[in-house]
């Protein structure tokens, strides 16, 4: 198989992936995410993902860029994975979790992936 052929099967499987599942391959890829939330566009390390103990999924992320109504950016958030739009897997990688990232701080039932 040529590289052309294998990049683009790549794509097409990348393109193929729910949103959720477009937040979990990215954070367990050590990857950049980008996204609509809140109708604000935003770039984000993804940390955690899971569900929390009041029983919604959602994306623990050390927002990069984009805005944010609730605070200055870049900085430690929190989304509801089923309120994130637009969701692409950007070709920026991140060295794994930051030192300030405290998994104990979330209570996730389940995780489904952590950087």
């Amino acid at each position: 198989m040529s590289t052309d052929r294998e990049a683009r099967a790549l794509v097409g499987v990348a393109a193929d992936l729910t949103d959720t599942e477009r937040v979990v391959r990215a954070t367990l890829e050590h990857r950049a995410l980008s996204f609509v939330y809140q109708g604000v566009p935003r770039t984000v390390e993804p940390h955690l993902v899971g569900i929390h103990e009041a029983g919604e999924a959602l994306l623990v992320a050390y927002q990069t860029g984009g805005g944010s109504k609730s605070g200055d950016v870049p900085g430690w958030r929190t989304f509801a994975t089923e309120k994130m739009e637009a969701v692409e897997i950007a070709d920026q990688v991140f060295p794994g979790p930051r030192a300030d990232f405290n998994l104990v701080a979330h209570a996730m039932v389940e995780i489904f992936a952590r950087a």
